[in-house]
């Protein structure tokens, strides 16, 4: 295979992933930026914090980018009280009476698991945040006499606010990204309650054997291929930017703004995996955007927005890439090969709601490809009429 053909196909891989990754934002509302950044972080296999209130659908985002990967993900909210056998794993009692070795049994805990979400992270114990230390950062866990790789891809880590204590500063510093989450806006509630009945009246209907399992009108995004796009990373050149990034740094430590050396490095990665979410080996201006949440004190984001809109990135745009409408051909035509094999009936919801995205997207981004606009909403119409032949009810176009 030539080099033109590995890199044809990284990029083909890469546009797949950012597909997923659209579809998965039609399932909530006002969460496109932060759903970008945890795709990002996968790709860097770095980590994010997520700084808000209960109740903004935090757990059920990594549920779902769980669902994409077809991998279950390692959830668990932290207190002064928590154990450390809760996350890693409880004492091997038979190993330890007969052969005397202290190990503890990992399976289903955190250290076997390829995502993982804590709340309260910062309220564990300092045993609990020594160990997170070690694994976060570098994929090991000691257990025992021995240390073992981890399979972490990336950790989501939920509080209320980022801690002052300097205590808490190196374990904080190992989240490169930073998202801030509040409740949807005023204007998006109906939106919001409409999108969140389809997504119960889904779980009500879908039968007890099928708890946990993807619905099959649900493409999924393998682990191999994800380690496949990591490892493209190396590729992207950086050279185009790299002034510019440079200024960029320079300008923040003139404004006072922590940013560590490490922390200035690492974040090549993320304008690397942006370059590479777009389709693109060579990493241009635009990419430099996701730089706003790699701000490690919370009094320094202004700045970080301020510098980066001062060299015409807008900041704002993450989340809200317009994609060619040869991308949505694609997606429709996937769409269409799901209709013959659609067995639920929320597998028929959800394929009428992924149309109604490709719709939205058309009109919203697109307005004069009136011809593929039809196209959807021809399809719109067969696959209701489906469902009444199969169903003798209607199926609520929403």
């Amino acid at each position: 295979m030539t080099q033109t053909m590995i890199e044809h196909r990284r990029v083909v891989l890469a546009r797949t992933f950012a597909r997923r990754l659209d579809q998965l934002k039609a399932d909530f509302v006002g969460r496109d930026e932060t759903i970008d950044l945890i795709g990002i972080a996968m790709l860097c296999e770095e980590h994010v914090l997520l700084i808000g209130p209960p109740g903004t659908a935090k757990t059920a985002l990594l549920r779902r980018f769980g669902d994409l990967l077809d991998s279950r993900p390692f959830t668990y909210l932290l207190s002064r009280f928590t154990e450390p056998a809760e996350l890693f794993g409880p004492l091997d009692v038979r190993r330890f009476q007969q052969e005397g070795e202290y190990r503890v049994n990992t399976a289903g805990m955190l250290p076997e698991a390829h995502l993982a979400f804590l709340d309260e992270v910062f309220q564990g114990s300092s045993a609990i945040l020594n160990t997170l230390l070690t694994l976060i950062s570098d994929r090991r866990f000691h257990n025992g006499a021995t240390v073992e790789a981890c399979n972490l891809i990336t950790l989501l880590g939920a509080t209320n606010e980022v801690p002052d204590d300097p205590v808490l500063a190196a374990f904080a510093d190992r989240f490169l990204l930073r998202c801030r989450l509040d409740y949807v806006a005023d204007d998006e509630l109906e939106n919001l309650l409409r999108i969140g009945w389809a997504g119960e009246r889904e779980r009500i209907e879908r039968p007890r054997s099928g708890v946990g399992e993807v619905p099959r009108s649900r493409a999924v995004f393998s682990l191999p291929d994800i380690a496949v796009l990591q490892q493209t990373l190396a590729a992207i050149d950086l050279a185009p930017v790299l002034s510019t990034y440079a200024s960029i740094v320079r300008d923040l430590r003139e404004q006072g703004a922590l940013f560590s050396d490490r922390r200035a490095v690492k974040a090549q990665k993320v304008i690397a995996a942006a370059a590479l979410l777009a389709g693109r080996f060579e990493a241009e201006p635009a990419d430099l955007a996701a730089l706003a949440h790699t701000w490690a004190d919370g009094r320094d984001e202004p700045a970080f927005h301020r510098v980066i809109s001062g060299y015409g990135i807008p900041v704002a745009t993450l989340g809200h890439r317009v994609r060619d409408p040869a991308e949505i051909r694609i997606d429709l035509r996937e769409l269409q090969a799901l209709r013959d094999r659609l067995a639920a009936r929320d597998e028929y919801h959800h394929l009428l709601h992924e149309l109604r995205r490709l719709g939205t997207e058309i009109r919203n981004g697109h307005p004069a490809e009136g011809a593929l606009l039809v196209e959807i909403q021809q399809e719109v119409r067969l696959v209701i009429t489906r469902f009444r032949e199969r169903y003798q009810e209607d199926l609520e176009y929403v």
